[in-house]
C-alpha cells in the first residue's frame, strides 16, 4: 500500500492547487482550435524532442497561462483542461508546408546535405510545425473541501474560446502520477480526514516503444488505484494468453488480502484456478498466492489428491457414496446428462430416488400405506443408483456406507445362497434390510438384474421358479436405473457418469460449498484447483458452488444479517462462462449473470479474466466497474470492447502491441482510461501482505 504524497498531499495542505499541476511541466505549444470534444494543438519538432516526445494517447494539460510564469502567476481561466493525444492533425497551411518539405528533401538529396542546410532559418522553423488532434477528457478546477483546497474534476468543459488562450504542457513525472492516479483522495475522504488504501498497480506507459520515455525519466511514473475499487464490484481482466492476466489477478488478490489484514475486516476470496498456477508455487520465480498463507490458516487450497501434510490443502472432490450428499451427487449426474436426450436417459433422469414427503399423502392408515410404498420404491432406486456408481468404477469409501431397502425373505435367502453375509437384516418382520458397502449393493444388483432378465425372457431356472420379483419390476425408478445399469440399450449414460469419477474422493466428508462458505466467512483466501477433471464437470462444479454461495448470501440478506464480503476470481472465464447462454438465459439460469446482477447487495465481487470479450454475457460486461485490458488480436474483440467507455480509441494499439503487462485501465473511481505497465507480482508484494497479517517474511528459497 502507498500513502498520499506529492501533488495530492500538497493540494490538501493549502494554496492554489491548479498552479501546482504545471509545476515542472514542459511547454509543448498551444491550442489553435478548441471544441467540446476535440482540441487541435500546434507545436514544433524541436519542442517535441526537448520534451521527450509526444506519444499517442499521452496526457497533455492545457491552461490559460503566461509563458515562463506558469507556476507563479494566476491563471487567466481557473481551470486546467486534460487532453489525450489521439492522432496528428493537418495545419491550415499544410499543403504549402508539404510542398516546402518536399522541395527541401529534393534539394538536400541532390546536394548531399541535410534539409536544414538548404533552408533559411525562417523556412526551417515553419516546416517543423505540426499539430495533434486531441480528445478533451475534462477539466481540473479549484474547489474547497473542509476549508481546504481541492482539485476537482469535471468530465467535460463548460466553455470554448475561439481565441488562442490556452498553452499546452507535458506534465512532470509527479503531476503525471497524480493525473494517472486521480483521485488519490476523494472529497468525502478529505472531509472525514480518511486515508484510502492505495495499491501501486504499475507505471504509466503510453507506448510500446519506451526509448524517449526512458531518456526523459518518465518510464517509472507510478499509477495508484484504490484497493476498495476491486472489492464487491465486477472487474474484467482481458487479453490474450501470456500478456499478464494472471499477474494482474495475483496483484489484485494480494492487495485485497493486505487491505483486509490492515483494516481487520474479513474479506473472503474464492479463486477458480483452471491450470493450478494460483494453487502452486511458480517454478520460475518461486512466487504464488499460496505463500500468503504459509505458516497460518489464511489460505485454503481445494484440489484433487491434496497433500494433508501441508496444512493448506483439502480435498476438492465429493464422496459420491456419502448418502447425506445425495442431492448434490444427483445434481452432478443430472447436469452431466443434460445433453443426452434418448428415451432411456430421460427415464433415468426422472427416477424418483429421494424419500417422499409424508405431507403429500392423505392422513390416516391409507395415507400411511401409500407413503411407505413410495418410500420403499425410493429406497430400491437408491440401491440401484449406488450399485451403478460402483459399476462405473467409483472407488468405495473405507467406512460409513449403509443403505436400507425392503426385500422379501425368499429373495434374500436365494441371494445369500450365492453371496452370504452381503445383506444385513434390520427388521425381519418388515423385510427391512441393509447393505453396508457399495460392493455389496453392486453384487445384489447384479443378481437381481439376472433374475429379472430371466423372468422377462421366460428362461427362469427351476431353483428360482418360486421367487416373486413383481414388486421390483413394478418400481419404475428402480427399473429406469436398471436399464442404465445393464447398458443393453446403450452405454452413453453409464460413460457420462464415469466421467464424474474425477470429482469423487471416498475419504471426503461434507458438502464442498459448506466448507468453502465457512472459509470465506472467516476471511480466508480459497483456491479451487481445477487443473484435473473434464471441462464439463469443472463447469458444473464451479456453477454449483457459485449458486450455493449466492443462495447462502441471499439467506443472510433476507434474515437481516451482516453481509459476508466475498471476492470471486475466475481465471480463463471463457471456459467456465456458458457462451451458449450468453444473452439468452434468464438471470436465475446463469449463475455468473446472477452474480453480476444481484450480488452487489450481498457484497460479493467478481474478477473475471478471459481472452474473449465476446464470450462474456453483455449483462456481465454492463455491470463491470473495473477494466484491465491488454493485447487483443481480433477486431471482433476490440469492436465489442468499444461499446464500453471509450476503449474504441485504444483499439488499434490493443491489437498491435503485444508487450506483456501493457494494459489500458479504467477503475471504478478513475475518471478516464489510463495506459499502465502492470507491476510484476513478486516476493515484496507477498511479504508486505504477510507483514500486514502479522506473519514473518518468506524468502525466494522458501
Amino acid at each position: 500500500m502507498t500513502m498520499l504524497s506529492g501533488i495530492a498531499g500538497a493540494a490538501s495542505a493549502g494554496g492554489n492547487p491548479l498552479t501546482w499541476l504545471l509545476d515542472g511541466a514542459s511547454r509543448l505549444g498551444g491550442i489553435y482550435h478548441l471544441g467540446y470534444d476535440r482540441a487541435t494543438v500546434i507545436t514544433d519538432d524541436l519542442v517535441k524532442r526537448d520534451a521527450g516526445g509526444v506519444p499517442r494517447n499521452g496526457f497533455l494539460l492545457a491552461a490559460a497561462t503566461k509563458p515562463t510564469k506558469e507556476t507563479n502567476a494566476p491563471l487567466d481561466e481557473e481551470e486546467v483542461i486534460l487532453l489525450r493525444v489521439r492522432s496528428t492533425a493537418a495545419l491550415p497551411n499544410e499543403a504549402e508546408l508539404v510542398a516546402t518539405r518536399l522541395a527541401a528533401m529534393r534539394d538536400a538529396d541532390i546536394r548531399d546535405k541535410t534539409p536544414s542546410e538548404v533552408m533559411d532559418n525562417l523556412t526551417s522553423s515553419q516546416t517543423q510545425l505540426s499539430a495533434f488532434e486531441c480528445d478533451v477528457l475534462g477539466t481540473f478546477y479549484a474547489d474547497t473541501v473542509a476549508r481546504r483546497p481541492f482539485i476537482q474534476w469535471g468530465a467535460d468543459i463548460d466553455n470554448v474560446y475561439a481565441g488562442a488562450r490556452y498553452f499546452v504542457y507535458l506534465p512532470s513525472a509527479e503531476v503525471l502520477s497524480f493525473v494517472a492516479s486521480y483521485p488519490e483522495r476523494t472529497e468525502q475522504e478529505i472531509a472525514e480526514s480518511a486515508t484510502p488504501s492505495l495499491i501501486e498497480l504499475g507505471t504509466v506507459r503510453f507506448a510500446s516503444t519506451r526509448r524517449r520515455a526512458t531518456a526523459a525519466k518518465m518510464d517509472a511514473v507510478p499509477v495508484k488505484v484504490r484497493v476498495t475499487d476491486f472489492i464487491s464490484r465486477k472487474t474484467a481482466v482481458l487479453g490474450m494468453t501470456r500478456v499478464g492476466k494472471s499477474n494482474t489477478n495475483k496483484t489484485i488478490c494480494t492487495a485485497v488480502f493486505e487491505h483486509a489484514a490492515r483494516t481487520k475486516v474479513k474479506i473472503g476470496q474464492l479463486i477458480f484456478d483452471p491450470q493450478g498456477e494460483y494453487a502452486n508455487v511458480n517454478d520460475q520465480d518461486k512466487t504464488g498466492l499460496r505463500l500468503l498463507g504459509t505458516g497460518s490458516d489464511l489460505v485454503h487450497i481445494y484440489k484433487m489428491r491434496p497433500d494433508a501434510k501441508t496444512g493448506q490443502e483439502f480435498p476438492l472432490a465429493v464422496n459420491f457414496f456419502d448418502t447425506d450428499e445425495l442431492p448434490m451427487v444427483w445434481e452432478f449426474v443430472q447436469n452431466s446428462l443434460a445433453d443426452v436426450t434418448t428415451a432411456y436417459a430421460n427415464a433415468f433422469k426422472t427416477a424418483a430416488i429421494f424419500d417422499p414427503d409424508r405431507t403429500d399423502f392423505p392422513s390416516g392408515p391409507a395415507g400411511d400405506k401409500e407413503f411407505y410404498d413410495e418410500l420403499g420404491k425410493a429406497q430400491r432406486a437408491r440401491l440401484a443408483f449406488y450399485a451403478l456408481l460402483s459399476k462405473a468404477d467409483f472407488p468405495p469409501p473405507p467406512r460409513g456406507f449403509s443403505l436400507l431397502f425392503k426385500i422379501n425373505k425368499p429373495l434374500r435367502e436365494a441371494f445369500e445362497q450365492v453371496r452370504p453375509q452381503h445383506i444385513r437384516v434390520v427388521n425381519e418382520r418388515q423385510g427391512l434390510c441393509a447393505v453396508d458397502s457399495p460392493v455389496a449393493a453392486k453384487r445384489l444388483m447384479d443378481w437381481l438384474s439376472a433374475r429379472i432378465d430371466e423372468v422377462v425372457t421366460g428362461r427362469v431356472p427351476a431353483q428360482y421358479a418360486s421367487l416373486d420379483l413383481q414388486s421390483w419390476q413394478n418400481c419404475d425408478a428402480f427399473m429406469n436405473i436398471l436399464t442404465v445399469y445393464d447398458a443393453k440399450v446403450g452405454s452413453v449414460v453409464l460413460n457420462k457418469i464415469r466421467l464424474l469419477t474425477d470429482f469423487h474422493d471416498p475419504t471426503s466428508t461434507g458438502d464442498l460449498a459448506d466448507r468453502v462458505w465457512a472459509d470465506l466467512k472467516e476471511g480466508r483466501m480459497v483456491i479451487i484447483d481445477l487443473s484435473i477433471g473434464s471441462d464439463q464437470v469443472i463447469k458444473m462444479l464451479s456453477e454449483r458452488l457459485v449458486v450455493r454461495l449466492i443462495d447462502k448470501a441471499n439467506d443472510r440478506f433476507r434474515s437481516n444479517q451482516p453481509a459476508v464480503p466475498i471476492q470471486i476470481v475466475v481465471e480463463e472465464a471463457h471456459n467456465l462462462f456458458d457462451r451458449d447462454k450468453s444473452g439468452k438465459s434468464k438471470v436465475q439460469d446463469d449463475p455468473w449473470v446472477r452474480l453480476a446482477k444481484e450480488a452487489a447487495k450481498y457484497e460479493m465481487g467478481l474478477v473475471y479474466a478471459t481472452q474473449e470479450v465476446t464470450s462474456i454475457d453483455k449483462r456481465i460486461l454492463s455491470n463491470t466497474s473495473n477494466w484491465v485490458v491488454a493485447h487483443l488480436n481480433s477486431d471482433n474483440e476490440t469492436r465489442e470492447l468499444a461499446h464500453y467507455y471509450d476503449f474504441g480509441v485504444f483499439a488499434d494499439g490493443l491489437r498491435k502491441a503485444e508487450d506483456k503487462g501493457y494494459a489500458r485501465v479504467k477503475t471504478f473511481s478513475g475518471k478516464y482510461i489510463v495506459p499502465v505497465q502492470i507491476a510484476k507480482f513478486d516476493h515484496d508484494m507477498i511479504n508486505r501482505a504477510r507483514a500486514a497479517a502479522g506473519l514473518p517474511a518468506i524468502s525466494v528459497e522458501d
